[in-house]
């Protein structure tokens, strides 16, 4: 049985994302965002429509949508990335999984960029992340800056961020609360030190691949967290004197969508399902 919504239901879903974060702020220059597949009809007998919330749109995650009688994906992750010229679910498992989807009335919606740089979005809850003892935020400002919609101040919304403490921490202190927070057991760390005795008292983030967004930062800081960067950049922050953590690219965000986005978004009036199938693809062995 189909679970396509109507188009009034789709938009209204819609709406509550975008609401949250803002279709605009995403970085269109090459990202793929917004609705990918809409699979609305003119009427639906979906009452109380479930969405499926889930960093990746995997073939295991698009079995769990249909498990769970979704009728919205909502991945983090642009599902068709960067383009498809063509189906071939012979060659391409996304594809199948597209051509699933779509045979079973399921919508798909991606945000990616757009909840990066909203205000309370991943790049917030990095931020969160770094210290047990929020007041010791001082600060944090975007390091790439979007125009605002609405009536955010300008370092409020943008892509990165840049943090500064009240007071020096040791970098050991901070791997332990990373670990805590992004719920992993192991972090990829490079310091020409120690980390117990590295204080830091200025870091720029950026969940994902930070090297983009790195390449704007005009600050001068002590650490730079992100989720993957190449072997070379690493290796010149290392000789710089500067201390570098690297996450794996999902498991910078995957935390946010399981404490954060999932609890505003049925603040909103969304029936979410969290998947227990979406996980980041590379495992320490």
């Amino acid at each position: 049985m189909s679970k396509a919504l109507s188009r009034p239901q789709l938009k209204s879903l819609v709406d509550k994302i975008t609401k949250l974060y803002p279709s605009g702020y995403a970085d269109s220059s090459w990202d793929n965002t917004g609705l990918l597949i809409d699979c609305s009809e003119n009427h639906s007998s979906v009452q109380d429509p479930k969405v499926l919330l889930t960093i990746d749109l995997t073939a295991a995650v698009a079995q769990e949508a249909l498990r769970h009688e979704c009728s919205l994906v909502l991945a983090y992750h642009p599902f068709i990335f960067p383009s498809w010229k063509r189906l071939s679910p012979t060659q391409n498992p996304q594809h199948r999984s597209a051509i699933k989807l779509i045979q079973n009335g399921v919508s798909v919606y991606c945000p990616h960029t757009a909840v990066d740089a909203a205000k309370n979005g991943v790049n917030d809850w990095l931020v969160s992340s770094l210290v047990d003892d929020l007041s010791l935020i001082e600060s944090s400002v975007s390091i790439e800056k979007v125009a605002p919609l609405h009536n955010e101040l300008d370092h409020e919304v943008g892509y990165g961020r840049v943090v500064k403490l009240t007071k020096p921490v040791s970098l050991s202190s901070i791997l332990s609360s990373l670990k805590t927070a992004l719920g992993v057991k192991n972090l990829q760390m490079a310091l020409n030190g120690d980390a117990k005795q590295y204080q830091v008292q200025s870091v720029a983030l950026c969940a994902g691949s930070g090297s983009g967004v790195f390449k704007s930062l005009k600050q001068d800081v002590d650490l730079y967290l992100t989720g993957e960067m190449s072997h070379h950049e690493i290796l010149r922050l290392r000789e710089m004197g500067k201390a570098v953590i690297v996450c794996n690219h999902s498991n910078t965000e995957r935390g946010f969508l399981k404490s954060v986005m999932v609890k505003e978004l049925t603040k909103a009036g969304v029936n979410c399902v969290m998947s227990s199938e979406d996980c980041d693809p590379l495992e320490f062995v």
